[in-house]
């Protein structure tokens, strides 16, 4: 194991197995990366439905990032779901205390597959000072919105300047093809691909942002990691049962 690589993730636990925590280790896996977890909401809900986000206090989020730090500091790391924006910002703090030069990337999650609406009593200014110490972040149109990063129609540019990494999702879009947006060092990068049925499958951001950061502690850069793991969710989507996507 000693030259297999690592990553982190930081986010919620789903028992449906679809989203957070369970899927993002599951496709670690799937890469030959040996994935670890930090939760920060113990959520009760399946791929249909969902009843409460069970939200780990900061300090048990801080206890458990400091166990996993006492074996190994981790080079590649994923945030997803995160109660709010102190939160995060205490997360961002102690990764960029503790893990300097890790590479972050944060999917924001504003709403649960099933409809339950997060960052319910938060400004959209309040998340905008963290972004600055994060590499990457993968909204979809409507979290790429709420957040202030641009207009999602125009797709020409964003508001946050080259500073961090930008994917935009494109699956909530319109039309016969998806296609996600990167901007990335001051270029734009678009991934085509046809839109599949099954794009309703729960879980489908925590997938691609957890393929892509396999793809990055690989050694991959950003381009090939977002171009690896639009082809996986491909197959993702055509596979699994329901709701419930799954690579063969």
């Amino acid at each position: 194991m000693s030259n297999m690589p690592f990553a982190l993730t930081i986010a919620g636990f789903d028992g449906s197995g679809g989203a957070g925590i369970l899927a993002d280790i599951k496709v670690f896996e799937a890469f030959g990366v040996y994935g670890q977890a930090v939760c920060t909401a113990m959520t009760v809900q399946n791929e249909r439905s969902f009843s409460a986000p069970g939200w780990v206090p900061w300090e048990q989020i801080q206890a458990q990032l400091e166990t996993l730090q006492e074996i190994r500091a981790f080079h590649f790391i994923k945030i997803g779901l995160v109660e709010n924006a102190d939160v995060l910002a205490k997360i961002v703090a102690w990764v960029r205390k503790n893990n300097p030069a890790a590479y972050l990337v944060w999917d924001p999650i504003m709403s649960a597959s099933a409809g339950y609406r997060f960052f319910k009593e938060d400004n959209a200014d309040a998340f905008f000072p963290i972004f600055a110490q994060m590499n990457l972040i993968t909204p979809n149109q409507f979290e790429f919105a709420y957040l202030g990063l641009g207009v999602a129609d125009s797709r020409d540019e964003v508001a946050i300047g080259t500073q961090v990494s930008i994917l935009l999702k494109g699956g909530h879009a319109q039309g016969d093809t998806a296609t996600d947006v990167l901007w990335t060092h001051g270029e734009r990068l678009k991934y085509t691909s046809p839109r599949i049925s099954g794009e309703g499958k729960h879980g489908t951001g925590c997938t691609l942002s957890s393929a892509i950061l396999a793809n990055l502690a690989l050694g991959k850069t950003l381009p090939e990691a977002c171009q690896i793991a639009k082809e996986y969710m491909d197959h993702f989507l055509k596979g699994g049962e329901g709701l419930l996507g799954r690579v063969h």
